[in-house]
């Protein structure tokens, strides 16, 4: 009984190992298929073994469908860059760190209320620098900076949002919550850009020193105001410029990848015509 498990091991352990070493033959004659077909194609000889011919049918299905997956992505690349350079308030892609519960509930919100994400992040840098428990002297809380009134009119949550401590009430929707600041700071900066047509710039001066106190056409009333729409709307542009970079150096690549691959399909081609007209015409 001994002898014969071991013999039925053994066996195994060779089955097993000619399986691997046949499929890593297949595998090495996938990569050689063009040139051995290249090759034949000089050749008097029938081709000996016809898995030669199905594995250089194989690699060229492969190149071509490589081929247009590469120029659909390339495609979407170049037209999300575009859609980018032509709409300077909103666009819906997402930022990275989507771990993260500040950037996930940019990307949430700025999705469904039809915001920038770069602006809500520029924004919220602005300010509280992603301190959700911060506290100005006028009153305004969280990671948006939401002054009492604005997070009743806006919130309809048990939290008043003027409570003195700066811990979490316990409120599942209070007013140094993540999710739910961002969401009412979010509805309310999309109201205001509503209001100014999509002027970011107004929309910023609103936010920061109230409706009241703008006046399109001039230079906001404060010089706090100016410098806190200067400073967010130059970190959302250089936001939004390392966004439009990376596509497009992303673009670029992938065009010239995709270049490489057309060049093969088209060597595939004509490598494969060639050896139709040699051995059966």
């Amino acid at each position: 009984m001994v002898q014969v498990a071991r013999d039925t091991k053994r066996k195994f352990k060779y089955k097993k190992r000619n399986g691997v070493e046949r499929w890593f033959l297949l595998v090495v004659m996938f990569l050689l298929s063009p040139l051995i077909m290249f090759w034949d194609s000089f050749r008097k000889k029938d081709l000996s073994d016809k898995t030669w011919l199905y594995c250089f049918f194989l690699f060229t299905t492969l190149v071509m469908l490589l081929t247009a997956a590469g120029i659909y992505t390339t495609q979407s690349s170049m037209y999300k860059t575009i859609r980018l350079l032509s709409k300077s308030g909103s666009h819906h892609e997402a930022l990275a760190g989507e771990s993260q519960p500040v950037i996930r509930a940019i990307n949430k919100y700025a999705l469904e209320y039809d915001v920038d994400s770069y602006l809500l992040y520029a924004l919220i840098r602005s300010e509280s620098n992603f301190n959700h428990y911060a506290t100005s002297k006028a009153g305004a809380r969280g990671l948006m900076q939401l002054m009492p009134g604005v997070w009743n009119d806006y919130s309809n949550s048990t939290c008043p949002g003027n409570h003195r401590s700066r811990i979490a009430c316990p409120s599942a929707q209070c007013i140094y919550d993540i999710d739910a600041n961002v969401r009412v700071g979010t509805m309310y900066l999309r109201y205001l850009l509503d209001i100014y047509h999509g002027r970011v710039d107004l929309a910023l001066e609103a936010y920061n020193a109230g409706i009241g106190n703008v006046r399109p056409g001039f230079e906001p009333k404060y010089a706090e105001t100016r410098s806190y729409v200067n400073k967010t709307v130059n970190y959302w542009q250089e936001l939004r410029r390392a966004y439009l970079t990376q596509k497009l150096q992303l673009a670029e690549q992938m065009n010239t990848e995709v270049k490489w691959l057309i060049c093969l399909t088209l060597f595939c081609w004509l490598n494969l015509f060639w050896w139709v007209f040699r051995k059966l015409l």
